[in-house]
């Protein structure tokens, strides 16, 4: 198979998504914390439901048009960013903007051009964290991009080898990541990764075998083979720590800053080397853009260098930084013209439950987005609910560990919305009481950022799995106790989970 054409990507990604609805509880399986968590197939395949149905709607079958490769590939990365669930989701959405990348301007895909998708695939995966751990599913597209790079082979054969690359990567995932290897599994999100890829293999594979002698239907690659890994799910009881991907994102508080850079002169941006420059200078950075504009948002020390460099590029405008004495005018895109008057400052928190939304309402907050632990709110979903509270600014309360990133990138998109870092529900009242309506946005998340260290959140629940954690033997239906995210013991009833921990 020499090339791709726009719809054949468009129904292989879509077939990717089917496998992995087929391979989402062996994929959640792996998260064997026994506890009950945002699972990691089940964000990514939130997303991918969000991809594929931004790209149908985008390039819809019949309409008598034959859509280009970078129509489809643009339409999913842009579907897999609003739709982004959880870390793996917000990881997974920068996967597809690589492909984008890399096939813009494209009619269909040859196999060059897949070895560059991937590549530019694999780079944006590691540029969407700020620490990037090896042993996830960061690992496994890697491995699958370099499988294929300077390789003479057309596209069925690239593809086929990205998909045996991926499932090799993610066999050495524990050996990379400690606290896979005692848990005696893979990494979920990895495998999540290879059923995309060998999904669309699938696909790719049965549009070859049309011209050959299989029959039509027959699909020429079995997914079956991945049961091992599931095997490895079921079979691992060792201890598991939550949150290790969430160290991939922790960060230093400094000056939040945001601006945009516009090109002048006819000189274009280079966006990876501007994203480049703020990953290695500053922190929690989220780059986006394209050659004309690059929206940066930063947290630094020094905040005279940052904007010294940005000033060598091009004009800068929608300067916004903390302990400012004034803030310049708003950047107005993407449906904030469309916003209604409202407070200056509004604070919304995302919640689970009757109970917690109508705590935080009754507090003052303009909103409450639904969701916590159990399903984690998209990045569009954020952008929905802080642009219908109307107000010039808007922060938001992640009250999640899963939910950090996608509420930065909702930030990243659009500059009226700000993060503080909230962890949990406790860190989340934490910072309500330390909420100034009156004040300027900067300085409220500062006071608000710099309260949550001194909050400890114990957290008593039902353990789904049996399991062994650092030592402390879990049964299924036990009540386990979790003090700041970590399981500390696993009693028979509440009461005495709460006492233990």
């Amino acid at each position: 198979m020499e090339q791709l054409r726009g719809q054949d990507l468009k129904r292989a990604f879509s077939a990717a998504t089917g496998c992995l609805e087929e391979y989402r509880d062996a994929v959640n399986a792996l998260n064997v914390f026994p506890v009950p968590d945002g699972d990691t197939g089940t964000n990514m395949l939130l997303t991918m439901r969000s991809a594929v149905r931004s790209a149908a709607e985008g390039c819809p079958d019949g309409d008598g048009q034959e859509h280009s490769v970078a129509s489809v590939s643009s339409a999913l990365a842009q579907g897999a960013f609003f739709g982004a669930r959880g870390n793996s989701g917000v990881i997974l959405s920068q996967f597809f903007k690589g492909f984008s990348d890399a096939l813009a301007g494209k009619e269909c895909l040859t196999s060059h051009d897949l070895a560059l998708a991937f590549k530019l695939a694999s780079a944006g995966a590691y540029e969407s964290v700020s620490n990037p751990v090896e042993g996830t599913m960061l690992t496994v597209i890697r491995m699958a991009s370099e499988a294929i790079q300077g390789v003479d082979h057309d596209v069925l054969g690239l593809w086929q080898a990205a998909y045996q690359a991926s499932q090799e990567a993610l066999t050495q995932t524990p050996k990379q990541l400690p606290v896979l290897e005692e848990a005696g599994v893979v990494d979920a999100g990895g495998l999540g990764i290879v059923v995309l890829i060998g999904g669309a293999l699938r696909s790719i594979s049965n549009i070859e075998s049309r011209g050959g002698d299989q029959s039509l239907g027959k699909p020429p690659v079995d997914l079956s083979e991945l049961s091992r890994f599931q095997r490895a799910a079921n079979g691992g009881n060792g201890p598991f720590k939550p949150g290790y991907l969430d160290a991939t994102l922790e960060q230093e508080w400094g000056y939040c800053t945001q601006f945009i850079i516009s090109s002048t002169g006819g000189r274009d941006l280079d966006l990876g080397a501007v994203r480049s420059h703020y990953q290695e200078t500053a922190l929690s950075t989220a780059v986006v853009g394209d050659s004309r504009h690059v929206r940066v948002h930063i947290h630094v020390e020094d905040t005279a260098p940052a904007l010294s460099y940005a000033e060598s590029l091009g004009a800068v405008s929608e300067i916004n930084i903390e302990n400012m004495d004034s803030q310049n005018e708003r950047f107005v895109s993407r449906g904030h013209q469309g916003r209604t008057e409202g407070p200056a400052l509004a604070l919304l928190p995302v919640a689970q439950g009757e109970g917690l939304a109508h705590m935080f309402r009754d507090s003052g907050c303009a909103g409450v987005i639904e969701g916590g632990q159990t399903m984690n709110p998209s990045v569009q979903q954020i952008l929905d609910a802080a642009r219908d509270t109307g107000a010039s600014d808007v922060i938001v309360l992640p009250n999640n560990a899963n939910v950090v990133l996608a509420a930065e990138q909702a930030a990243a998109a659009e500059s009226f919305i700000h993060v503080v870092p909230t962890k949990s529900v406790p860190q989340g009242v934490a910072a309500l009481l330390a909420f100034n309506p009156e004040g300027p946005w900067q300085e409220n998340v500062t006071a608000m950022t710099a309260v949550l260290s001194a909050v400890a959140s114990v957290e008593v629940t039902t353990a789904v799995r049996g399991a062994r954690i650092g030592g402390v033997e879990v049964m299924e239906g036990q009540c386990v106790g979790l003090l700041d995210g970590q399981l500390v013991t696993a009693e028979a009833s509440p009461e005495r989970a709460l006492r233990s921990t």
